[in-house]
């Protein structure tokens, strides 16, 4: 299985899990469980973690390609009635490439980094707002206090950033893995953010800096459907990426639906 947070090394393609593999793990689960006296415990596992060939690196995203998991899809019936697969890594992967997941019995799907990545996206978007909106001298300059806590810190990225210079400047705000969730309650960077979020509720920006830096936000915000502190205007931005993974099992649902009629 990938390691969590994504892979260390550069990707081109992943090899799928055999269905031999999978279905072994399976029975050796099962097996495991009747040993124990917990069959009926059994009967409340509903996933198995597998490989269907996605994954991402620093810069770089493998995508779904049902063909090469055909087979693996194939195998679930034999796996149990109640099972589904559990496809790991899949944050990045495009609307298509999640319903074609979901459809293909890969149902739970696992997604980590591309929701702090959307996270660091939004915060970086305020700081940008806050600067031109109430002057240097006045902003909380978050952006420049999780990068310095990142660099005198590198306990959380030293294993998965190994450029120099400006290549691992743009790692450490840009990189897919997203190594900086793990600075966000260290206590510098917890007082930027308070004094980011105080000025968003103690003003409201003018609406073409949103529109500028945070413009599926500014429309939501015109509809009244957010308000403009800044914890909706992260919140917002996350959401962006879960309508994603919801759509993609809305979808598949909605073809389950129509095809027992």
């Amino acid at each position: 299985m990938p390691v969590p947070g994504g892979a260390q090394e550069t990707l081109h393609e992943l090899s799928v899990t055999e269905p031999q593999a999978a279905l072994a793990t399976v029975a050796a689960h099962r097996a495991a469980f009747s040993r124990h006296g917990l069959d009926d415990a059994w009967d409340r596992v509903i996933g198995l973690v597998v490989q269907p060939g996605v994954e991402f690196d620093q810069d770089n995203v493998v995508e779904y390609v049902p063909a090469k998991a055909r087979q693996l899809s194939g195998c679930l019936e034999q796996a149990g009635p109640h099972l589904v697969f559990e496809a790991h890594s899949t944050d990045y992967q495009p609307r298509e490439a999640l319903e074609a997941l979901v459809r293909d019995h890969f149902a739970i799907l696992k997604v980590g980094p591309a929701l702090t990545f959307a996270l660091r996206e939004a915060v970086w978007a305020l700081d940008r707002i806050e600067r031109e909106w109430l002057g240097e001298e006045n902003s909380s300059h978050v952006r420049d206090v999780i990068l310095s806590t990142m660099r005198s810190d590198p306990a959380h990225w030293r294993k998965y950033y190994s450029g120099n210079g400006r290549t691992l400047e743009l790692q450490l705000e840009y990189s897919l893995s997203d190594r900086s969730r793990y600075y966000w309650p260290t206590p510098a960077v917890a007082q930027a953010l308070a004094h980011l979020e105080a000025a968003f509720d103690n003003g409201t920006p003018p609406m073409a800096l949103l529109h500028q830096y945070l413009p599926a936000a500014h429309a939501a915000l015109r509809r009244g459907e957010i308000e403009s502190s800044a914890r909706a205007l992260v919140v917002h931005q996350i959401r962006q990426v879960l309508a994603e993974y919801s759509r993609a099992c809305d979808s598949a649902a909605a073809r389950d639906r129509g095809s027992t009629r």
